[in-house]
């Protein structure tokens, strides 16, 4: 049964892999980095095929709503669909006016780059977090972890930042107690379908 709000259905991929080993397959209007494809005008003689297996290591599902790819470079994933696996045709980019076209134009522009060989997808791809953004959000889902565990938010707050850290101030008033609970409340927003903000550089 689908999950309600969060946009997908329970264990979806094998429960038993880790985030890592998990080959996810987003759709295009929940992922603004999926890059959909569709037939190229016949006016346009200057389009072309793509042969995925060219561009990198290429995972794919074919379902019912068309062929999602997910390409995998030394610089990143490039992901696509076609809703109609037309590949062998001359292809265009098919990138609605919506409030995340620079996102979908960056990734479009990163498999252009691909495609043609400029190499100019080297640089970072278009929902790359920063180190400080990476960092805190490991810190909500730690304080998540804890907090669900029934863990207080003094020993959350021991475990984050270290005892030492917390003999400075009496517990009650301390900065450290507001960054903690601030910390879990960010990891319940995470888990109640916020990390979907993610998906779109929020």
């Amino acid at each position: 049964m689908p999950l309600s709000g969060v946009g997908g259905s329970p264990f979806a991929v094998d429960p038993q892999l880790s985030g890592n080993q998990a080959t996810i397959f987003w759709r295009a209007d929940v992922l603004p980095t999926v890059v959909p494809l569709a037939p190229a005008p016949r006016s346009f003689a200057g389009a072309r095929p793509i042969d995925f297996g060219e561009l990198g290591d290429v995972k794919e599902r074919a379902g019912p709503d068309g062929r999602h790819v997910i390409i995998r470079t030394d610089s990143g994933e490039l992901r696509i669909w076609a809703p109609n696996d037309r590949s062998q045709q001359p292809l265009a980019f098919a990138l609605p006016l919506d409030d995340e076209l620079p996102i979908r134009v960056k990734a479009a522009l990163r498999l252009w780059a691909r495609i043609v060989h400029l190499r100019s997808d080297r640089g970072p791809p278009p929902l790359a977090l920063t180190r400080q953004r990476h960092d805190r959000l490991m810190l909500m889902l730690r304080a998540l972890d804890g907090h669900l565990a029934d863990a207080s938010y003094r020993d959350i707050a021991d475990v984050l930042f270290g005892a030492r850290r917390l003999e400075h101030e009496p517990w009650k008033t301390s900065s450290v107690r507001d960054t903690t609970i601030r910390l879990v409340r960010g990891g319940l927003a995470l888990m109640r379908a916020g990390y979907r903000k993610l998906l779109r550089g929020r």
